[in-house]
C-alpha cells in the first residue's frame, strides 16, 4: 500500500532462508499456541479465540491469497437488493462495499478493501499503465481503495451543474444521465442540483479545514519556506519567510547555508531497490543498485559541465558527499516566483560498510531542523552546491 491508497500485489521472490518464517506463519504459530494455552489453563476472553474462523488450507501457514480474499469480503448467504433481486450468491467474493451487510450475511476485514479481489480476480495485480486522460489516473494499474477511486471526493472537481471546473483536467462529469469520466465517480446516483454535497463522508457534505488543538505556529495551516530556501522570500506569506517556531538549536542555526554559496535545492529519497540503509548489506540489492549517485536535470548538467556518469561533489554548509551524477529528464528546472530553481536528488541508502560499494551518508548534508508540530526533520528541502569531483 502507498499514500495514494494503491494496493499493489507483489509476488514472492523466494522462500525465506533457514528457520526464518513469514508473517502468516508467525501469526499462525501465535494463534495456535494461544488456543492451546487457553484450552489447558482457561482465562478471560476464551470464547472469541476458540470460536474464531481459521479455515485455511494450511492452518500453520495461511497463503497471502487467502488473506487477501478475506480482506475483500465474501457473502456468507445469498444477498438481495431492496427490490428482491439476487446480487451475490453464498460463497461469492463481494464486488464492492455496497454489498456489505450488518446482519451477519457478509464478512470483510475492512470495508475499504472490498473490491480488491472479486469474482473477476485479483484487482491488485492489474498492471495496465495506460493513461488516456494524461492526468496520471492509471485506473488499470493496481487497485485503489475504495472502489478503485483514485481521487477522493472527485465530485468537487465539477461545478454545481456537474461540468468540470477545468475541462482539460476532467475527472468526472454529468453526461445527462449519469456521472462518468476519467475516475471512478464517488457520486454514482445523485444528479447535479440534489441535496447531496461533494464530501460524502462528512455528515454535512462539506470539506473541513481544522487542526486538532491548533498548530504550534497558528490556528490554521500556513505555507512557510524551508529554513534554507533558494528564493530568499516567501511568495505566499511575505512577512515571514520560514516558520518562527521550528525546533532549531543554536549550534545547528550556525550551520544553515545561504543561496549565494549553495544555490540548489537538495532533497533525499529512497529507491525501489533498497530499503533505508539496511539492504546495502544484501547482495541482490547491491547488484541492482551498486553505487551511490545523485540525480540532476539536463539544464543543470549543461550549466555545470557535468556529463552522465561523472563523479561529483555535493556540499552543504554541514559537509559533503561524493557520488556519480545521473543526468535525467525526471528532474526539471522549476520556475518559482520569477526565479529558476534546480533540484539535486540524493538517494539515502549508502554509507560506509556494506556489500554495495562504499558511499557517503546523505544526512551529512541535511539540516537539523525540526518541524514545529511533528518534529519531523527538514530533509526534503535544503541548500547544496554541486561540482565535478
Amino acid at each position: 500500500a502507498n499514500s495514494g491508497r494503491w494496493l499493489q500485489w507483489h509476488w514472492k521472490g523466494q522462500d525465506a532462508p533457514g528457520e526464518a518464517r513469514n508473517d502468516g506463519e508467525i501469526l499462525a504459530g501465535i494463534y495456535h499456541r494461544l488456543r492451546e494455552m487457553y484450552r489447558s489453563e482457561g482465562g478471560k476472553g476464551i470464547e472469541p479465540l476458540l470460536k474464531m474462523r481459521w479455515a485455511y488450507k494450511q492452518p500453520e501457514s495461511p497463503e497471502p491469497e487467502e488473506i487477501a480474499k478475506e480482506n475483500n469480503g465474501i457473502a456468507l448467504a445469498d444477498i438481495y437488493d431492496p427490490a428482491g433481486a439476487l446480487i451475490a450468491k453464498k460463497g461469492e467474493l463481494l464486488s464492492g462495499f455496497a454489498l456489505l451487510r450488518d446482519d451477519g450475511t457478509t464478512a470483510s476485514s475492512c470495508w475499504i478493501y472490498t473490491g480488491s479481489w472479486t469474482g473477476q480476480g485479483n484487482q491488485m495485480a492489474n498492471r495496465d499503465n495506460a493513461d488516456p486522460s494524461g492526468l496520471g489516473n492509471t485506473l488499470g494499474w493496481s487497485w485503489a481503495w475504495p472502489m478503485n477511486r483514485r481521487v477522493l471526493y472527485n465530485r468537487a472537481s465539477a461545478d454545481i451543474k456537474g461540468q468540470p471546473w477545468d475541462p482539460k483536467r476532467m475527472l468526472i462529469q454529468w453526461n445527462g444521465s449519469k456521472w462518468a469520466g476519467n475516475d471512478i465517480p464517488d457520486f454514482n446516483t445523485a444528479p447535479p442540483g440534489s441535496a447531496t454535497n461533494p464530501f460524502i463522508m462528512q455528515p454535512e457534505g462539506l470539506g473541513r479545514l481544522f487542526a486538532l488543538d491548533k498548530l504550534a505556529e497558528g490556528p490554521f495551516p500556513e505555507h512557510y519556506e524551508p529554513m534554507e530556501t533558494p528564493l530568499g522570500t516567501n511568495p505566499l506569506h511575505p512577512n515571514v519567510i520560514s516558520s518562527p517556531v521550528v525546533r532549531l538549536y543554536e549550534d545547528d542555526a550556525a550551520r544553515l547555508g545561504k543561496k549565494d554559496r549553495f544555490p540548489y535545492v537538495g532533497t533525499t529519497y529512497r529507491l525501489t531497490e533498497h530499503f533505508h540503509t539496511w539492504t546495502k548489506h544484501a547482495r541482490l540489492n547491491a547488484i541492482a543498485q551498486p553505487e551511490q549517485f545523485v540525480e540532476i536535470s539536463e539544464g543543470l548538467a549543461k550549466a555545470k559541465g557535468i556529463a552522465n556518469g561523472d563523479r561529483v561533489k555535493v556540499s552543504s554548509k554541514r559537509g559533503f558527499i561524493r557520488a556519480v551524477a545521473v543526468v535525467t529528464r525526471r528532474l526539471r528546472t522549476l520556475h518559482v516566483n520569477g526565479q529558476q530553481v534546480e533540484t539535486i536528488g540524493i538517494p539515502l541508502h549508502w554509507g560506509f560498510e556494506g556489500v554495495a560499494q562504499k558511499g557517503y551518508i546523505a544526512n551529512t548534508l541535511t539540516p537539523n531542523v525540526g518541524d514545529a508540530n511533528s518534529q519531523t526533520p527538514e530533509y526534503k528541502a535544503f541548500l547544496v552546491n554541486i561540482e565535478k569531483a
